[in-house]
């Protein structure tokens, strides 16, 4: 039996498949071509490091009186001193006690706080650092057995930046978990209702390195060894995300207590 072959029906299929996949490479890019693009919005040796509060406003506090604002600030120098070590261009939006707001008595506290975060995403679309980290403590007063390092990134704005910003915080967040081991093992989370979450310029996270209002926790956030370790782990996060190799790894230690 002879078959007959429609080679005009063969080539309209085979047409309609290389259509077909040149709309699936379109509309799915690898993630080479996501890389080059958050390459291209961004500068690759740039990092920019945000310890959270300063100033008058001085974030959470411990039952002892411990302001979240200088821990925050300890911790992001530590970061700062291990990524210049590596060669990395760092940029800080603050190095002292001091917020990122206009000094004006007859204005309220809002307003200043408003000001000082719109300064600090300026920065961070000025910078456009390959990574932008954020420090900050946490506080959950109503269960003070609360506890451990949790990482946030935001879930709305640029489809690739949001994407880099979720490996950023889960490569950080892994790091945690080997670095700090305090039985916690929490997951990174997306936020959105954070104003330097809106519309991100370049991939960003938020750290927030334990709760002050756990005691335990507390003094451990206090002492400076383990503040450099907190700094460690977040450095090595970030490190593994920028796929980098750190030249100190850490050393893994037991905060349970």
């Amino acid at each position: 039996m002879k078959i007959k072959i429609n080679k005009k029906k063969i080539k309209w299929q085979i047409a309609v498949v290389i259509l077909f996949v040149a709309m699936a490479i379109t509309i799915f890019p690898t993630y080479d071509n996501i890389l080059a693009r958050v390459q291209k919005l961004t500068s690759a040796d740039v990092l920019l490091i945000d310890p959270g509060h300063g100033g008058m406003d001085g974030g959470a506090e411990s039952a002892a009186g411990v302001t979240e604002k200088n821990i925050n600030l300890a911790i992001a120098l530590h970061i700062k001193e291990l990524a210049e070590r590596d060669g990395w261009n760092v940029v800080m939006t603050r190095e002292e006690d001091k917020g990122l707001y206009n000094e004006d008595e007859k204005r309220t506290i809002r307003s200043k706080k408003t000001e000082d975060l719109l300064a600090r995403k300026k920065m961070i679309e000025e910078a456009q650092p390959l990574a932008a980290v954020s420090i900050h403590l946490n506080s959950f007063k109503q269960d003070r057995s609360v506890r451990g390092a949790q990482t946030f990134y935001p879930t709305g704005g640029d489809d690739v930046i949001v994407e880099e910003s979720k490996k950023l915080a889960e490569a950080i967040q892994e790091q945690l978990i080997i670095g700090i081991n305090d039985g916690t093992e929490r997951t990174a989370l997306g936020k959105r209702d954070v104003l330097l979450f809106k519309n991100p310029a370049a991939p960003i996270v938020i750290v927030e390195c334990g709760f002050l209002s756990n005691p335990e926790e507390s003094k451990l956030l206090e002492n400076k060894d383990y503040q450099r370790k907190l700094a460690q782990s977040i450095y090595d996060g970030i490190m593994k995300y920028s796929g980098k190799e750190a030249h100190n790894p850490i050393l893994t230690i037991d905060s349970r207590g």
